[in-house]
């Protein structure tokens, strides 16, 4: 290959995605070129790889969970140093705007996501450009596989940020998959100690279990029975739905005791319908919740980084750049259920 191109993912619409070469990028003022380490398939990217969601264009480059080695500065950066590893955050807002200078760009009305909508812009390929701001330190003997996992703890970070949270607070998670999983490392982090998780798949359940979670089989238990129990019948003071589907937007409602809040930071149904009478008398505050602020992402590279969490586990396996068709076609069928297939470009 010539050593002024690299190898990219083009997505060409649902169930189609090739590898070619394009030219590689250059850093503009401010930014840095990275070399992709390691890229992580979201189950958002595989919902866009089929079509079901319609959140991904055909033309355009995926990946937005990525770890990067710094091998280019453009000029004006200071921060950071050639052979840097750095985490992503992968949220560019308009810089200008009242939630920008809030430090909300996840509101941003004209921001624009790395590997999501960003075009040819996504870091499935072998290297990618990034502004230098948006590019956090982590130490280069750390797993960059691990090193992803920034991104979906951060989101479990802005989730949680939503709840008044108290130590005695009872939690359920709807969803025991990475952003499941995520939330119960970020929930103990923050103190929690009552948490329930709810899927149906067991292998995920027993994982989530190490992270500190209650785990719910839906196809053995009534998840509302045994919730109720733990709390005398009141119910969790928080529930956070990380499916996207709207039956367990609903499941995630009847879960929230009169006054809770139910968070909602699946997003893969286009609507979901909720009794109107259940959730003004019983005042239930329904958040959603969307990508992270700086603060979250920085609190999840934290977490990333401690040594007693055996985040190892998440990690289901690996791929390259040219195996991932593939493997996205797999996880589309459901012949594949992974916590976190990381792509090794």
């Amino acid at each position: 290959m010539n050593p002024l191109s690299m190898n990219v993912l083009i997505y060409d619409g649902p169930w189609r995605m090739r590898l070619t070469a394009l030219p590689s990028p250059r850093p503009a003022a401010d930014e840095v070129l990275l070399r992709a380490l390691a890229v992580g398939i979201c189950g958002s990217d595989v919902h866009g790889f089929t079509g079901e969601s319609g959140r991904r264009q055909p033309g355009m480059v995926m990946g937005h969970e990525a770890v990067g080695e710094v091998v280019e500065l453009g000029t004006g950066v200071d921060t950071l140093a050639v052979g840097d590893h750095v985490a992503v955050f992968n949220i560019v807002g308009c810089g200008h705007c009242h939630h920008c200078t809030a430090a909300q760009e996840q509101r941003c009305p004209d921001k624009r996501v790395l590997g999501v909508n960003a075009g040819q812009w996504g870091a499935m390929a072998e290297q990618f450009t990034f502004p230098a701001s948006g590019l956090f330190k982590i130490a280069p003997s750390l797993d960059p596989a691990i090193g992803l996992l920034t991104e979906p703890i951060a989101v479990a970070e802005h989730a949680i940020s939503h709840l008044s949270l108290r130590p005695d607070d009872v939690i359920a998670i709807v969803g025991a998959g990475t952003i499941g999983i995520g939330l119960a490392i970020a929930l103990r982090a923050h103190g929690v100690k009552t948490c329930f998780a709810l899927d149906r798949i067991p292998a995920k359940l027993d994982l989530i279990a190490d992270f500190g979670a209650t785990p719910i089989n839906i196809e053995m238990e009534n998840a509302h029975a045994v919730i109720r129990a733990a709390t005398r019948g009141r119910g969790a003071d928080g529930v956070i739905e990380a499916v996207g589907a709207s039956a367990t937007v609903r499941t995630a409602y009847d879960l929230c005791a009169p006054g809770g809040t139910v968070v909602l930071i699946g997003n893969l149904a286009r609507e979901f319908t909720l009794p109107l009478q259940g959730v003004t008398s019983n005042e239930t505050t329904i958040r959603g919740s969307y990508g992270f602020t700086r603060r979250d992402f920085a609190a999840a590279v934290d977490l990333v980084g401690d040594p007693l969490l055996p985040l190892d586990r998440l990690i289901s396996g690996s791929c390259s750049l040219a195996e991932t068709p593939d493997i996205m076609t797999r996880m589309g069928r459901g012949e594949l259920n992974p916590i976190k297939m990381v792509i090794r470009p």
